[in-house]
């Protein structure tokens, strides 16, 4: 999460829940109703979920099991024009009507937004959930990185840690680490602005998936997610 929009969520995200899966039976949730960027990211958005004992079945992709409104339009750029009520239906019905296997962990990427969404994942994936808050190192995602954790917090969701995302000589570097420090947050690393991740995600590729700079600094931070996770 991060409560601000084009910070790299959903790439963190695919990354995570694809370097989980090595190890781990994982799922991951899209949670943006409006801007479902799972499956594109994937490669997998023209893939339609089946359906067996009354229940939705998660589109695989290797080991990897995966719920988005992508799959449910017709058309890639067809939108979602929906109210609250009918999408805390639907996310409901994506953590309880879909038929998850066992799973370790449940990747759920979050909208921008402290609203709907992100409220009612929050009330029904309280128990074993925790938070990790993406950033750029721009002050004005800071600031909007401040209320994710302060919502995180309200619904008793530990935090993890932060991710600075887009690192770099364009939007600078370390403000993300300080913040963490100054308020007591593990910083859990650095991804730095790449033409590799933006290539990856275009041609539905994982960057963690190939051997670069970026997968190698991301797996560190894989790895202090599940240490933390662990204790």
């Amino acid at each position: 999460m991060s409560n601000k929009g084009g910070v790299g969520k959903t790439t963190v995200a695919v990354n995570l829940a694809y370097a989980l899966m090595k190890d781990y039976e994982v799922g991951i949730l899209d949670a943006d109703i409006h801007g479902p960027n799972v499956p594109k990211m994937l490669g997998i958005e023209n893939e339609k979920p089946a359906a067996a004992e009354d229940k939705i079945l998660p589109i695989k992709t290797k080991n990897l099991y995966v719920m988005s409104v992508g799959f449910l339009t017709e058309e890639s750029n067809q939108p979602i024009i929906w109210r609250g009520p009918l999408k805390t239906k639907l996310l409901g019905q994506f953590i309880s009507d879909v038929k998850w296997p066992e799973l370790d962990f449940l990747i759920v990427d979050l909208p921008p937004g402290t609203g709907d969404e992100t409220i009612t994942v929050m009330q029904l994936l309280k128990e074993n959930s925790f938070s990790v808050v993406v950033s750029t190192p721009q002050e004005v995602s800071m600031i909007d990185s401040e209320k994710a954790i302060e919502v995180s917090k309200k619904f008793g969701i530990p935090v993890i840690g932060l991710v600075e995302n887009m690192s770099g000589e364009i939007f600078g570097s370390g403000k993300i680490e300080k913040f963490a420090k100054d308020n007591g947050i593990n910083f859990l690393g650095r991804i730095e602005l790449d033409k590799t991740i933006t290539e990856s995600s275009n041609n539905g590729k994982p960057f963690v998936s190939e051997n670069n700079k970026p997968s190698e600094e991301f797996n560190k931070i894989v790895e202090k997610i599940t240490g933390q996770l662990m204790r």
